[in-house]
């Protein structure tokens, strides 16, 4: 015969316990809340330090400060190279008697010289790699024939020895400008040069998100992928991309004040 069934009695619960329960509860929500969000500001702070260093200018070097030496300018001027110490400037070599050899470059700084005319803190500065035949005279009647003008554009020359050492080993430029066939062999390429003498070159985005690399600002190979029909995959040509850099650095630069 089976004994009766005890009736059920509800289980009496303790409000402290059940207080104590959900404050602990309460704890871990917020606790959890504080984690994700924490992780996801430290996810942030890192795709934004990427973004900025995949847009930072690229510096490939700088400019010893050592490395002084007098110029003469178009006008006959005397000039030293730490006279541009402090501004944004962009410089290369050029042979103005052989005008072809750097006419992307050229054409290039003309729009230069346009857009920040006026500027004390921007300078254009063209060396040329045959200082010993291309005199102030000859340098001169070239820049008065393109339009350029002292104070914001230099065309200088300088002893050959220095000119060329400055131009391949400070301004990492391809090749030591020599003569081939009689006519001067030399790398055209813009160098932009930083308030602090850092030596800055483009980031060129990537398609597909993939890493951004570093450029030399060089206008005539630019011209000759165009002339060739190779395709940037964006509306612009490889000269319009690569000027388009140039500008956006050269901004970016101006906005920036001289290290202590």
């Amino acid at each position: 015969m089976r004994t009766p069934a005890e009736p059920l009695v509800p289980a009496e619960r303790d409000p402290r316990k059940l207080r104590k329960t959900a404050l602990w509860l309460f704890v871990i929500m917020i606790a959890s809340g504080i984690g994700i969000y924490t992780a996801y500001v430290k996810w942030g702070h890192r795709q934004a330090q990427d973004q900025a260093e995949h847009a930072r200018p690229g510096i490939v070097g700088r400019i010893d400060n050592k490395s002084e030496f007098g110029v003469v300018r178009q006008d006959a001027s005397g000039a030293k190279i730490s006279d541009l110490f402090g501004k944004v400037w962009v410089v290369c070599g050029v042979s103005v008697k052989q005008p072809d050899t750097w006419k992307a470059t050229r054409e290039v700084l003309l729009r230069l010289n346009q857009k920040y005319a006026g500027r004390d803190d921007f300078r254009i500065v063209c060396f040329t790699v045959d200082p010993n035949q291309e005199d102030p005279a000859v340098l001169d009647a070239a820049a008065k024939e393109i339009g350029a003008g002292l104070p914001n554009w230099w065309f200088v020359g300088a002893g050959e020895q220095y000119v060329h050492k400055f131009l391949k080993n400070q301004l990492k430029l391809g090749i030591m400008p020599h003569q081939k066939d009689g006519k001067w062999v030399y790398d055209s390429s813009v160098t932009l040069i930083d308030r602090d003498r850092h030596i800055r070159r483009a980031v060129v985005p990537q398609k597909r998100g993939g890493p951004p690399y570093v450029a030399a600002f060089d206008f005539a190979q630019a011209a000759e992928w165009d002339a060739a029909g190779k395709k940037t995959g964006i509306d612009k040509t490889n000269t319009e991309q690569l000027e388009f850099l140039l500008v956006q650095t050269i901004e970016e630069l101006l906005a920036q004040p001289v290290t202590p």
